[in-house]
């Protein structure tokens, strides 16, 4: 597949958006989500495994990437392995994924933003309208040109984790060992781990953004692959750091009372003016998560779009900034509707809800994207030692399984919507093999 988009983004900026979609998950949000299905034995655990599988799961977008730096990544790797249905299977489920994890992140934003906007924690519909703008704001950065997206993206990256760095030291300083007693309560032990992870892995979805947006990237046949490694191990040393020192600086007890009331909540233990910076690099780490989201959403819908799996609307590059504007605008409307169906919720039930389904939505991509390099690798490697083919699949095999365990994790009810979401596609499919006779 030949791309039309312009190859504007070197190691740099591409190592930020990797970054800055995985440090956007807004820690003490994520941490209520925690407390209340797990204990804080249970949630480091969670933490440590989701990272771990993480590692896995992108050293095999990082290899693939390298190998074949098209736009698309995922749908590409699986098209080629496992033929075109599985290529679109990926291609439906992650552009789904996408959408709705941009929106997440934007709940995550407003949530934040109501300690200096009360007035979003109060009227849902001032939430909304607020969440939307966002939304439509940094689809039309998107729209004029990848370069301005990347440099907008890195300048957010920087600034969180000069932020994030300032956030641990002060956390730091403020942690009581109380607050992380006892570290498998009644009812949250061991047996909770499974599904403290499948909202850990939220934090560190994102990891696939080069891979993604390979055909935008200047050499990608390098820097796909080290700007996806260097910001995996960024990321997971940062929220390892993040969570583990947040855990310990504010009471359980607080946090889960904390929805849309940030500044009242953390004030205590950090005063007014360090809270304030706290709010601040949160709002900027969702920030450049839901810009990375909006970028990758065009770029899986475009790419398949360009194999005739998609609608040709989806295809439409804009003249002047060779964008994919009609992928952005169109993930933009679909996005605005799932606002409008949800904000009559708390924030927080909903931004607990979406990245379930996000994630969920996520994972079978990344266990096709695992056992696809085991697949291409074994067509291109016949005859071979055990040893090698050991030593060459054993990190996609364990990624494959993290995954698989991943979903199991997510719950019966996220693992019904990821069914349904999957049996929606399925039309669209027959639909477009239709229209070319050739899919």
């Amino acid at each position: 597949m030949e791309d039309n988009l312009k190859k504007d983004l070197g190691l740099f900026i591409t190592t930020a958006l990797v970054l800055g979609n995985m440090m956007g998950s807004g820690i003490f949000i994520l941490l209520i989500s925690l407390t209340e299905v797990s204990g804080p034995g249970a949630s480091m655990m969670a933490w440590v495994i989701s990272g771990v599988g993480a590692i896995f799961m992108a050293l095999s977008f990082a290899n693939l990437g390298s190998k074949y730096p098209v736009t698309g990544g995922p749908y590409e790797y699986s098209k080629l392995a496992f033929g075109n249905f599985a290529g679109f299977s990926n291609a439906w489920l992650y552009w789904n994924s996408s959408w709705i994890g941009s929106i997440a992140s934007l709940v995550g934003t407003t949530a934040y933003a109501a300690s200096f906007i009360p007035i979003l924690s109060e009227s849902r519909m001032a939430a909304f309208l607020f969440t939307s703008s966002i939304l439509w704001i940094f689809t039309f950065i998107n729209i004029i040109g990848v370069k301005r997206a990347g440099i907008f993206q890195t300048v957010l990256t920087v600034a969180e984790i000069i932020l994030f760095i300032i956030f641990i030291i002060a956390a730091a300083s403020r942690f009581n060992p109380e607050y992380i007693k006892p570290a498998f309560p009644e009812g949250k032990g061991i047996s909770t781990v499974t599904a403290a992870a499948a909202l850990t892995l939220w934090a560190f979805t994102g990891f696939e953004t080069a891979a993604i947006t390979a055909g935008e990237v200047k050499n990608p046949e390098k820097n796909v692959k080290r700007g996806t490694i260097i910001g995996i191990l960024l990321g997971v040393l940062l929220y390892f750091a993040l969570s583990f020192t947040a855990m310990g600086a504010v009471s359980p007890k607080d946090l889960l009372t904390a929805d849309g009331r940030w500044k009242e909540v953390l004030t205590p233990y950090f005063g007014g003016g360090l809270t304030n910076v706290i709010i601040i690099t949160e709002l900027l780490s969702i920030l450049g998560t839901t810009f990375a989201c909006v970028l990758t959403t065009a770029r899986m819908s475009y790419a398949a779009s360009k194999d005739r799996i998609f609608p040709e609307i989806f295809e439409k590059v804009n003249p002047k900034f060779k964008t994919p504007s009609s992928s952005l605008i169109i993930a933009a409307v679909l996005g605005n509707i799932l606002l409008a169906m949800n904000y009559t919720k708390s924030l927080q039930q909903v931004f607990t809800f979406m990245i379930l389904l996000a994630t969920l939505a996520g994972l079978p991509v990344y266990a096709s994207t695992s056992a696809a390099e085991i697949k291409l690798w074994r067509k291109e490697n016949k005859n071979v030692p055990f040893t090698l083919l050991f030593r060459k699949t054993i990190i996609p095999v364990l990624g494959f399984i993290y995954a698989l365990w991943a979903i199991y994790g997510s719950g019966l009810e996220s693992i019904l919507y990821g069914i349904l979401l999957m049996i929606l596609g399925i039309p669209v499919y027959f639909y477009m093999k239709k229209v070319n006779k050739r899919i």
